[in-house]
């Protein structure tokens, strides 16, 4: 069975007030809770679907899309999971996951990310896995999960800042996907790390250079070639 999960990324880009204050560690920089969530759930989008879910946008815009509109897209598609990705407000720290008052499976898909999210390498305070009758919880009939991944007014601003940060976002994509699969019973296929680059190679023939390439056939084309021509000296490098 493929399964469908539902991924939310909270807000809009203009959404009055889900924004931090300026930022002086990035130069004064006023950030969009949303710029977050949607490169998040970008992020997750990938590693989910490498993982072999399908997935569904349900605000697949930069428009605040209505929560009722979110939760009917996700019914009427029969996802399986809805995830929806959040940063905090209210001066504190920390991370904290959500489900709907008691959702046996929300509560265990919660503890299963929130588990996975620890673990992630980002530091942060441990908030818990709590209950809320949020919309998103509220109106979806699949188990639903809300995650505040961190605080956009934490004391210092540093959780704020760290909301355009590429490696804690790539980090808490990669702990969200591995808490959706151990939910489904799935496993985790890790992103395959690049291919190193193939060595060049340097053909000299007579002080010369002839050829500059990474393919070995073409070094033996040249070598070939300068055989024949009885040159008096080749010489090979490998760079």
């Amino acid at each position: 069975m493929t399964y469908l999960v539902a991924l939310d990324d909270g807000h809009g880009m203009q959404t009055a007030g889900k924004r931090t204050k300026p930022i002086p560690q990035l130069g004064g920089r006023v950030i969009k809770e949303n710029e977050f969530n949607r490169q998040l759930v970008k992020l997750l989008d990938v590693e989910l679907k490498r993982c072999g879910f399908r997935t569904l946008l349900v605000a697949p815009t930069d428009e605040d899309t209505p929560l009722s509109t979110r939760t009917k897209r996700a019914n009427d598609a029969g996802a399986h999971l809805y995830v929806s990705c959040h940063y905090n407000a209210g001066g504190g720290q920390g991370i904290e996951t959500y489900h709907y008052p008691g959702s046996r499976e929300g509560e265990r898909a919660a503890k299963l990310i929130h588990k996975e999210l620890l673990a992630s390498g980002v530091p942060r305070k441990d908030r818990g896995v709590k209950s809320a009758n949020f919309q998103v919880l509220r109106e979806t009939k699949m188990p639903a999960v809300l995650i505040e991944f961190g605080f956009m007014d934490d004391p210092g601003l540093s959780e704020a800042a760290q909301m355009l940060d590429p490696k804690v976002q790539k980090a808490f994509a990669v702990a969200t996907a591995k808490g959706i699969c151990a939910y489904f019973g799935v496993k985790y296929v890790p992103e395959k790390p690049p291919s190193p680059p193939k060595p060049m190679y340097r053909v000299i023939v007579d002080g010369k250079v002839v050829v500059d390439t990474a393919y070995e056939h073409k070094v033996a084309a040249a070598v070939e070639e300068a055989v024949k021509k009885g040159v008096t000296e080749i010489i090979i490098r490998k760079r």
